[in-house]
């Protein structure tokens, strides 16, 4: 099936179930909202309530047994909604020129991200510099078999008594983040949603991070509206620069729990504030849903959120104060919305509270590693950041990057906050924005110090700066569009295309960025593990360590692999070369191999297919291919070699000599056991002397028998070759991926009982 028919058809489910979802709170908004932001706010809303509900009963049972829970609370939430539009008029019928807008929305924030997929012929995962995706996507699928509880039960259970991962490392690292009590984002939700439409989490994920992009977008659609007291079409654009830099930045990074946070954070304030000045109890209600909601997506943004709704009912009272109404008979009631705001926030979510105390009683124990990262975020930078006018991949020194810098890094972002104080002159209540700034900022130099100059722990704290610039600068464009006067007209008309222009040209430059240098799934994985045979021989996965993407490429092709032949999956962990099984045992390597490892293998996927081989060869497709083992010895390799990513890949298997190159011969025959290994060389290569080791050479051919040494069925050979590689060519490309260094290729590899011939 084409790729843009796949990709669009997923986030289509997703967006749809999202919106029936929400539709019943929804319809509980105020009267004052407009028929446009109610519709932008629906999907918001029912990832809330989905996301509540689904934690919750995930605790008690697997996804696959509970996920018809959906299909009713949908029917539910949506009976809710029809009512509630009878008796009490919602409006849900926006003009055609809000529509159009919302269109525009989707298109900007999807369509670039969609383009990419498109490009490179998949539909995800993707992974640029941090593949956190690797996680995200192991407890998705692996949630769907094993309830919260007993992938809790099941760590304490087996992995700390034993001390071993277990057979499927999909599952090793659920039963790690359960007990854990780390945030689940997502998982839930997304978990039951894969289960109602049969796919796995390989084929979702980055479709749904898309919508869920697209969800904070049109919440800061609706933000807008809300601070402007009017249907505006300019809240379009600051949902548009939800496309921007700084959003493909984690969209790439797959940083699903930031990006869920930030979509969250403005519409809280908008139902804050339309709580203080309205003082509904469905508002209390949104609110507690939206509250609870971050209690399982992102509970380091709850110091946040508190902070600012305090510091606006702070504002609410000095208003009422100075407009000479007394405060003090509000007090008793303004306790008792807060009371139940917390206790409602309780209940629609009990599990995530109960797992929050968790994660935070190991945050004051000092037991939980915060990341160390390399690059620096200097106040001088933060501008261009901000306001998406600079890539944060490429955040040199203003003065080192000459005058286009410091117009893209100073002087457009000053433009900027110009239209931010036009903005918050002429919309008072925006200022609650401002003070969710200032607490970011507090808070963020406070992570920063307190964590021996964390950076990333600093970053991950001013990220809602990002949307909260968007809907200021928005808000700015709107006071002066709405202007009577013509000349303010002409300048937001002007401050619009200025907005627009350098934000979409940086983010074109960062998808370049990103194409050309992310992994992405490759779809001939997915082809050929179509051809598997349904029986239940185990798969060996082969050669995706040796990646230049192994990071990301190992462990996602592994959870593919689960998901199309659960318990069946077949991995050496004998090296952590590019980090390559960080993400599925968290290290160390483990040789010889444990029950990970499955000697008696049938099927073997493999990433390099260009290396001959005893096996029968069910299905191919570039360096990727499906095999069949047919003799009772075979080999496989697991450290040593380098491979492009697979579209560049020509196929060749080279040697890194920074490393011996090793293998496991699986399988049991009587005798010694060899491996008779081939190389191609076009650089001079020598073999020091090596116990056990046999090598003949003609021109530039290599062949080497080597003594494996260990016992059935799970036998090790180590050969160690020095040679002068030479650097790969650089893809004709901008911004090329890493390439393995080239020189010495393993053209051949056999596994054999007795003798060894050369």
């Amino acid at each position: 099936m084409h790729i843009w028919i796949l990709l669009v058809a997923r986030e289509a489910a997703l967006l749809g179930i999202l919106f029936v979802l929400g539709s019943g709170p929804a319809a509980f908004l105020g009267p004052q909202t407009d028929s446009a932001s109610r519709i932008a706010l629906a999907p918001l809303l029912g990832f809330c309530l989905g996301t509540c509900v689904t934690t919750t009963i995930l605790w008690f049972a697997p996804v696959n047994s509970t996920y018809w829970v959906l299909i009713g609370l949908g029917l539910l939430s949506a009976a809710v909604a029809v009512i509630r539009t009878r008796r009490a008029a919602v409006r849900w019928r926006p003009p055609v020129k809000d529509l159009a807008a919302l269109a525009l929305v989707i298109v900007a924030v999807v369509g670039p991200i969609d383009a990419t997929l498109h490009e490179r012929h998949t539909v995800g995962p993707v992974a640029y510099t941090y593949t956190d995706v690797d996680n995200y996507v192991a407890v998705q699928d692996a949630a769907r078999t094993v309830s919260l509880r007993t992938a809790s039960q099941a760590w304490h259970n087996t992995y700390q008594r034993t001390g071993s991962e277990g057979k499927d490392l999909t599952q090793f690292v659920w039963d790690f983040i359960s007990q854990f009590g780390s945030n689940l984002d997502a998982t839930p939700l997304d978990a039951n949603v894969n289960a109602l439409l049969g796919l796995g989490a390989t084929d979702t994920y980055s479709p749904f991070l898309a919508v869920l992009l697209l969800m904070g977008a049109l919440g800061a659609f609706a933000a807008v509206r809300h601070f402007a007291r009017s249907p505006t079409l300019v809240a379009a654009l600051a949902a548009a620069l939800f496309g921007g830099s700084l959003f493909l930045e984690l969209w790439f990074d797959s940083y699903q729990a930031a990006i869920i946070a930030i979509g969250l954070v403005i519409p809280f304030l908008v139902l804050v504030d339309r709580a203080l000045l309205d003082r509904r109890r469905a508002d209390l209600v949104l609110v507690a849903l939206v509250l609870a909601t971050m209690l399982t997506v992102y509970p380091l943004y709850m110091a946040l959120l508190i902070a600012t709704a305090g510091l606006m009912i702070a504002w609410r009272a000095v208003a009422l104060r100075r407009a000479g109404t007394s405060w003090r008979p509000l007090l008793k009631p303004l306790a008792l919305s807060v009371g139940a705001v917390a206790a409602m926030a309780l209940v629609f979510d009990p599990v995530a509270v109960a797992r929050d105390v968790h994660y935070y009683h190991l945050v004051a124990e000092n037991l939980v590693p915060y990341p160390r990262v390399s690059y620096k975020l200097p106040i001088s930078e933060m501008p261009g950041w901000i306001g998406q006018t600079r890539e944060f991949w490429a955040l040199s020194g203003l003065r080192a990057g000459g005058f286009k810098q410091i117009f893209l890094g100073v002087l457009v972002p000053l433009v900027f906050i110009g239209f931010i104080l036009v903005g918050l002159r002429r919309y008072r209540s925006a200022l609650a924005l401002v003070a969710l700034g200032g607490v970011c900022a507090v808070v963020a130099e406070y992570s920063y110090t307190t964590q021996q100059s964390c950076t990333y722990c600093a970053e991950r704290v001013l990220l809602p700066l990002g949307p909260i610039a968007a809907v200021l600068i928005a808000l700015g464009l709107t006071a002066l569009v709405a202007s009577q006067n013509r000349w303010l007209q002409i300048t937001g008309i002007v401050g619009i295309v200025a907005v627009a222009v350098p934000v979409a040209q940086r983010a074109r430059v960062e998808l370049t960025r990103f194409s050309n240098g992310s992994y992405f799934m490759d779809t001939a994985n997915r082809q050929v593990l179509s051809r598997l045979p349904a029986d239940n021989g185990a798969v060996q996965e082969e050669g995706y360590g040796a990646s230049v993407g192994a990071q990301a490429e190992q462990p996602l092709v592994y959870h593919l692999l689960t998901e199309r032949a659960p318990g069946r999956v077949s991995i050496v962990l004998g090296s952590d070369l590019a980090n390559s099984i960080q993400y599925l045992n968290f290290g160390p390597p483990r040789i010889p191999p444990g029950k990970e490892f499955d000697p008696n293998y049938r099927y073997v996927l493999t990433r390099l297919a260009g290396v001959a081989t005893d096996r029968r060869t069910i299905a191919r497709s570039g360096p990727i291919a499906l095999q069949q083992r047919i003799r009772a010895l075979d080999i496989t390799p697991y450290a040593g070699l380098g491979v492009p990513l697979a579209r560049l890949d020509g196929g060749a298997a080279w040697v890194q000599t920074s490393s011996p190159l090793q293998f496991i011969v699986a399988g049991s025959a009587p005798g010694p056991v060899w491996a008779r290994l081939t190389f191609s060389a076009t650089v001079p290569v020598s073999v020091p002397p090596q116990t056990g080791v046999r090598v003949r050479r003609t021109d530039n051919a290599l062949t080497a028998c080597v003594r494996a040494t260990g016992s059935a069925p799970r036998r090790q050979v180590s050969l160690t070759l020095t040679a002068p590689l030479t650097p790969a060519a650089e893809p004709p490309e901008t911004f090329p991926p890493p390439m393995p260094l080239q020189g010495l290729e393993l053209t051949a590899m056999r596994a054999v009982s007795g003798r060894c011939d050369l």
